[in-house]
């Protein structure tokens, strides 16, 4: 444990960011600031709050601030889990870098991120080639799951980024398909889609009503499998076929495994990517008829394995998992480094901090600036931005343009 170090990590989302948690609190302590918008808050408090090294907050500037007075001489590093590539974790980033201006010992505000290479809200170019996706999953090797089915297929659909649909989750003619499959399955939903089925609205991450519909008849699955296991990744390892998006990371982190699985990627027309340098080690599928096609060679021992050589393609990207990911991204970040200044007493002028900050967001006149400041309910923001039906539409427009 890092004694002098501790880290801030502001939470949005359910337990979609469950194993990045744990795997940095493997280091040193985490302070965990749920957003009070989030609706998953009290599933996400309660998850956590067995876990001696994870303290939880409401997210709000006053209890950040406050927060950073208590650490005292320690260091504190903002971890930000919101892909930068959006508007929610562009703004996250302003804000926290604002907040570091007033305070030495905040000592940086790493985007972090929350999925591997193959996923579009991969911030690659940050990781460091550090696969911290796996770190909590190689610490914890040694407990093994137990399942009340066997399965050989692990089917893993994400959900489309846009308004268009373009998931696997969107296809009904699939869904109908894995509805009736046969083979021994298992079905690891994306986080949203459990939220979905427990009528959580998220203010800005949501399925489309196609998706939303389907995941309600898979739901009706025996063999969907229970939200509250976290770790994808003990699936996979577990799996033989594994079914799945091709915008996810799901592809590439199977290719770490080494007993040769085969995948199964399910991509449209409309989005096929004939440059993508992952594609040589998937089976591609656009139709059911398709993706029956290859389960049936499957089974009959007459379908190519493409994963033989696939780890080397894993380590083009990212370094060897060994579990020591956090120390070594502290050392590369030098969050560690000594600092005759972080022996200092530290004063911050509350005040000041929050009329700085919210001169800063005040010309951002989009609800995603409040929902980043965290100081409003849902239900709060929907009465300020969406008194009438006029800005109820600016606002959704705003929205999914920034998105």
């Amino acid at each position: 444990m890092a004694e002098n170090l501790t880290f801030f990590i502001p939470y949005h989302t359910g337990y979609a960011h469950a194993e990045l948690v744990h795997s940095f609190a493997s280091y040193t302590d985490v302070h965990l600031f749920i957003y009070k918008w989030n609706p998953a808050y009290e599933r996400v408090k309660q998850y956590f709050s067995h876990v001696k090294q994870i303290h939880i907050h409401d997210f709000s500037i006053d209890n950040i601030i406050s927060q950073l007075i208590e650490e005292k001489h320690r260091k504190v590093v903002v971890l930000l889990t919101a892909s930068t590539n959006y508007l929610f974790g562009q703004l996250q980033l302003r804000l926290f870098r604002l907040i570091q201006q007033y305070s030495p010992s905040l000592i940086d505000v790493y985007p972090v991120g929350h999925c591997m290479y193959g996923c579009q809200s991969c911030a690659y170019a940050y990781t460091h080639c550090l696969p911290i996706t796996f770190t909590n999953y190689i610490q914890t090797k040694e407990k093994k799951l137990s399942f009340e089915k066997d399965f050989e297929i692990l089917i893993c659909p994400s959900y489309s980024f846009t308004n268009a649909p373009f998931s696997l989750l969107s296809n009904s003619d699939i869904i109908e398909y894995m509805l009736k499959l046969d083979y021994s399955h298992a079905i690891k939903l994306h986080p949203l889609a459990y939220e979905c089925k427990d009528n959580e609205k998220h203010p800005f991450l949501s399925l489309i009503d196609i998706e939303k519909k389907h995941v309600e008849k898979l739901f009706q699955s025996k063999n969907v499998i229970l939200n509250e296991q976290t770790s994808t990744l003990k699936l996979i390892e577990h799996a033989r076929v594994i079914i799945c998006d091709s915008n996810s990371s799901i592809p590439f982190e199977t290719l770490y495994f080494h007993d040769n699985k085969f995948i199964f990627v399910y991509e449209t027309i409309e989005e096929s990517d004939e440059q993508d340098d992952r594609q040589d080690y998937f089976h591609k599928f656009h139709t059911v008829e398709e993706l029956k096609c290859l389960i049936e060679n499957y089974f009959n021992h007459q379908l190519e394995c493409k994963t033989e050589n696939s780890h080397d393609f894993f380590l083009e990207k990212y370094d060897e998992p060994n579990g020591n990911e956090i120390e070594q991204l502290a050392q590369i970040r030098q969050w560690i480094k000594t600092d005759e200044e972080n022996d200092e007493k530290e004063s911050f002028d509350l005040d000041s901090i929050k009329a700085a900050v919210y001169d800063e967001f005040k010309s951002i006149s989009t609800p995603m600036a409040l929902y980043t400041l965290g100081d409003h309910t849902m239900s709060e923001i929907a009465q300020i931005y969406f008194s009438d039906e006029n800005s109820l539409f600016d606002a959704m427009q705003d929205n999914a343009n920034e998105l």
